[in-house]
């Protein structure tokens, strides 16, 4: 077979002209793998096929919603008066054929009429160059529309892993593509950096998205964490005054 191929359930629309597509990766922060899950969650979209890569990753999952959930599923839904495709990456392409998935879904978005891929990652917190800093954006050359509220990712910094093989399929294919990367918790999902991305997005294409869910998610870690945290200062100033 073909290294990658798309199987329609046959449940989706003829045309996707115009539509917005949307994904992201299992990066820093789990970012991207949140914001679409999320997406898929509160925008509740049908499922209308398949990615399917020669080598495909062993591992499937099932919900009683969405019954069999395979690693690369495409969903589709009108939200606001537009067209959304989100790309539910739930694990990633082996490493001989990353390229090959990405550069396939460029392509299939190219020729079905897609206006512009949006992709969620994250970028770790010690890059900010002020405290205040969300996120850092990055654009293929044809990418003309609204950009996030912040800087590029400039000074050196590099996009990595499958994200940047989507970009670069996008940038040589003549594809409008951007990149929205908060910065995020790299050792931990972070979904307060989700949220920021979902926000961003949300706001540039003019969508209408709660994701305060998110934010009660991230203040539920960052609390447990606390909890954690204080429990091993208590634990180990215990041992030091036994010993004293």
């Amino acid at each position: 077979m073909r290294k990658v191929k798309f199987v329609p359930t046959g449940e989706g629309p003829e045309d996707l002209k115009g539509s917005l597509l949307v994904t992201g990766f299992m990066g820093f922060g789990l970012v991207g793998f949140i914001a679409t899950d999320f997406l898929l969650n509160k925008l509740k979209p049908k499922k209308i096929g398949y990615f399917v890569t020669k080598y495909l990753p062993e591992q499937v999952s099932y919900s009683e919603e969405r019954g069999l959930e395979l690693p690369f599923e495409l969903y589709y839904k009108e939200v606001d008066g537009k067209k959304i495709l989100i790309l539910m990456n739930r694990w990633i392409p082996v490493t001989v054929e990353r390229f090959a998935y990405a550069d396939y879904v460029v392509k299939w978005a190219k020729k079905r009429g897609v206006e512009a891929i949006y992709a969620f990652g994250g970028l770790d917190n010690s890059y900010k160059e002020e405290p205040k800093e969300r996120l850092r954006w990055v654009k293929t050359r044809h990418y003309d529309g609204p950009l996030p509220e912040g800087k590029p990712m400039t000074g050196g910094l590099k996009v990595i892993g499958p994200l940047a093989l989507l970009l670069a399929s996008a940038e040589v294919r003549g594809v409008k593509a951007l990149a929205i990367l908060p910065f995020c918790e790299s050792m931990r999902q972070d979904p307060r950096a989700s949220a920021v991305g979902l926000q961003e997005f949300a706001r540039i294409v003019d969508l209408s998205l709660d994701v305060s869910e998110l934010v009660e998610r991230a203040e539920s870690i960052e609390s447990e964490l606390e909890r954690l945290r204080k429990m091993l200062e208590s634990g180990a100033t215990g041992r030091e005054s036994h010993y004293m």
